[in-house]
């Protein structure tokens, strides 16, 4: 996956949460925006999802520029794309199978029948077979975050949007959750995900950005982030999270 920033802002009244943010990755399998709350990485992942358009500059993604202010152009941009947010945002009057089938015949075209076809092969892949007729109240928190993976994953998107996956999970879920993603990951899936997590984060990635003050405050590989020498509010941020872990 190729990853291009240029001169990228974007503005909440007088809060520049994104400066003239510029960056140019080349080939990352598992990009991880990890720093401090409120400091952009949840904004910059909603930019690269095409779900906020930005206040200056432009984002290129596999050479293809995101053309923010044609509508057209950013709801064929998103049908390529796999997002799975923090909340889960599944339809709360429909069972698990019919969250994952709706996007794929509403949406993407598909058949009834191809579409069922589909999402039972991926309840059956991820061990949730047993949960298809059942609607998200009578749910696991960890069942519904793997359900919502299945409805992202469905659609076979060029790569797959991950904010804050386990956020409202409680520790045993979150193990859950983190294992299917690192198994799609071994897979070949191509993710851009934002996480608390430190690590999976150092685990799952193979490059890091460190989000914050408006801009990019680090960046690297895992090794790069947590074990080289580091900018004093990269030291700081981890001094916190990693110190009951």
């Amino acid at each position: 996956m190729k990853l291009e920033l240029d001169n990228l802002s974007k503005h909440f009244g007088e809060l520049k949460v994104l400066d003239r943010v510029s960056l140019t990755l080349e080939d990352v399998h598992a990009l991880v925006l990890i720093g401090p709350s409120g400091g952009g990485k949840t904004t910059l992942l909603r930019l690269i999802a095409g779900l906020e358009k930005p206040d200056g500059g432009g984002l290129i993604i596999n050479d293809h520029p995101i053309e923010f202010f044609s509508e057209e152009s950013l709801r064929e941009y998103r049908k390529r794309i796999g997002m799975v947010f923090q909340a889960y945002n599944l339809f709360p009057h429909l069972t698990a199978l019919q969250n994952i089938t709706l996007p794929l015949v509403k949406v993407h075209g598909y058949n009834e029948s191809k579409a069922l076809e589909e999402a039972l092969i991926l309840l059956e892949r991820f061990h949730l077979a047993d949960q298809a007729h059942k609607k998200p109240a009578m749910l696991s928190g960890g069942q519904k975050q793997r359900i919502a993976i299945c409805r992202a994953v469905a659609i076979r998107p060029e790569f797959l949007l991950l904010d804050e996956p386990t956020s409202a999970l409680d520790p045993e879920y979150t193990s859950e959750v983190l294992d299917l993603i690192g198994e799609l990951r071994d897979e070949g899936m191509r993710l851009i995900l934002v996480t608390h997590e430190m690590g999976f984060a150092r685990q799952a990635s193979d490059y890091i950005l460190f989000v914050g003050d408006g801009g990019l405050i680090a960046q690297g590989t895992p090794i790069d982030l947590f074990e080289k020498q580091r900018d004093e509010r990269v030291n700081r941020f981890f001094n916190k999270v990693l110190k009951y872990n």
